[in-house]
C-alpha cells in the first residue's frame, strides 16, 4: 500500500527666644519704660518674623518633602510602567519564540502515545462526543498529516452495510483504498488493505480480557473472539489464548494471538489457528480525545499488508478525528499519521 498521504511568545528648625534687658542709668523713668516697651514691641517684631521664617521654612520643607514624596511616587509609577513594561516585551518575545517554535515544527510525532496537539486540536476541542444514535454516512472532506509531517487532503465516503458494520473509501490524490468498519459507541474501527482482502477486529479492553468482534470483506455479520489475557495486560502486550471465537458463519475456532508494541506506539498482532496465520496493526483508542470506551482496533489479513484506521466520532457524526497506522518496510516500525474528516 502506498505511503498514506494523511500528514510568544517577556527637621522643623527651632523657634529662638530673644531676652530684652532694659538699664535705667540716670535717665527719667518714663523714658526707660517707654525705652523698654520699644525695645519689646522691637523684640516682639523679630519674635513675629522669626516665628514667620520658621513657618516658612516649614512650609518649604513640607512643600519639598510633599514634591519628594510625589517624585518618589512618580519613581515608583514610572519603575512599574517599566516593570510592566519589561514583562510584556518579555511575553512578547516569548510569544514570537512559541511562534517561530510553530513555523518550524515539521516533524511526526514520534509516538501515538504524545499528547502533542496538531493543528486541528484546538478546533476539535470544541466539538462534543456523538452519541450512539449519529449517523455517520455520508461524504467527508479529508485533512491529514504524514509521518514526515507533510500535510493532505482528500475525500472519504462511508456507507452502511448492516447493524454496526460499515465499507469505508478513501480518495487522496490519484490513490484510492477501500475498506471495512466497526462501530461501538462513538468509535469506529477500520481495516484497509491494497488488494481489499482485509478485515478489522475491534477488542474492547478489560482487566482479565480482550472482549472482540470482526468481520471481513464481504461478510454481512460479524464474528466473535474473546482473548485471555497474560498475567500484565496493561500494556496489552504477551500471548494470548482464543478462549472463544466464532465466525460470522458461527464456525468456533481456538488459537493464538501475540500482541508485540512498537516503539511508535502502534501494536503488531499475529494470529496462529490451525495452519493459518494473520497479521495485523492495532491502535488504542485511549489516545483520541472523548473516546467512549477502550478499544483496540485493529485491521488485518493474511498478506500482512493491512492498515489499521481508528476514529472518534464527534459533533453528531459530522467529524471524525483519529489516526491510522501502516506497516513498515520488512516488518520494521509502522509509519503513523493523523487524520480529520468533516461533511
Amino acid at each position: 500500500m502506498l505511503e498514506r498521504m494523511m500528514s510568544g511568545f517577556f527637621g522643623l528648625g527651632s523657634r529662638g527666644v530673644l531676652l530684652a534687658l532694659g538699664l535705667v542709668v540716670a535717665a527719667p523713668t518714663t523714658a526707660s519704660v517707654v525705652g523698654c516697651k520699644k525695645e519689646e514691641k522691637d523684640d516682639k517684631k523679630d519674635d513675629k518674623k522669626k516665628d514667620k521664617d520658621d513657618d516658612d521654612d516649614k512650609d518649604s520643607k513640607k512643600k519639598k518633602k510633599s514634591k519628594d514624596d510625589d517624585d518618589d511616587k512618580d519613581t515608583k509609577k514610572k519603575k512599574s510602567k517599566d516593570d510592566d513594561d519589561d514583562k510584556s516585551a518579555k511575553k512578547k518575545s516569548k510569544d514570537d519564540d512559541d511562534d517561530v517554535k510553530t513555523v518550524k515544527k515539521g516533524k511526526a510525532l514520534k509516538s501515538v502515545d504524545d499528547e502533542e496537539e496538531d493543528d486541528d486540536a484546538p478546533k476539535l476541542k470544541t466539538k462534543k462526543a456523538a452519541g450512539d444514535s449519529a449517523d455517520i454516512v455520508g461524504t467527508y472532506e479529508i485533512a491529514g498529516k504524514n509521518p514526515d509531517g507533510g500535510k493532505y487532503k482528500g475525500s472519504a465516503t462511508i456507507s452502511k452495510i448492516g447493524g454496526s458494520m460499515y465499507k469505508g473509501k478513501w480518495k487522496i490524490g490519484s490513490t484510492n483504498w477501500e475498506g471495512v468498519m466497526f462501530r461501538d459507541k462513538n468509535v469506529l474501527s477500520c481495516g484497509s488493505a491494497p488488494k481489499h482482502d482485509t478485515g478489522v477486529v475491534a477488542y474492547l479492553v478489560n482487566k482479565t480480557n480482550l472482549d472482540g468482534v470482526w468481520f471481513e470483506e464481504n461478510d454481512t455479520k460479524i464474528g466473535k473472539e474473546i482473548l485471555s489475557a497474560p498475567k500484565d495486560i496493561e500494556d496489552l502486550t504477551g500471548t494470548y489464548g482464543i478462549n472463544t471465537g466464532e465466525t460470522p458463519a458461527k464456525k468456533k475456532y481456538t488459537g493464538t494471538v501475540k500482541i508485540t508494541k512498537y516503539k511508535s506506539g502502534v501494536y503488531g498482532l499475529t494470529w496462529k489457528f490451525g495452519t493459518t496465520t494473520n497479521v495485523g496493526l492495532g491502535l488504542r483508542s485511549q489516545h483520541l480525545p472523548a473516546a467512549a470506551q477502550d478499544l483496540l482496533s485493529v485491521g488485518f489479513n493474511s498478506a500482512g499488508d493491512a492498515t489499521v484506521l481508528q476514529y472518534v466520532i464527534l459533533d453528531d457524526g459530522k467529524t471524525l478525528a483519529g489516526h491510522w497506522a501502516m506497516p513498515g518496510k520488512g516488518g520494521g516500525e509502522p509509519s503513523w499519521g493523523k487524520e480529520t474528516m468533516t461533511r
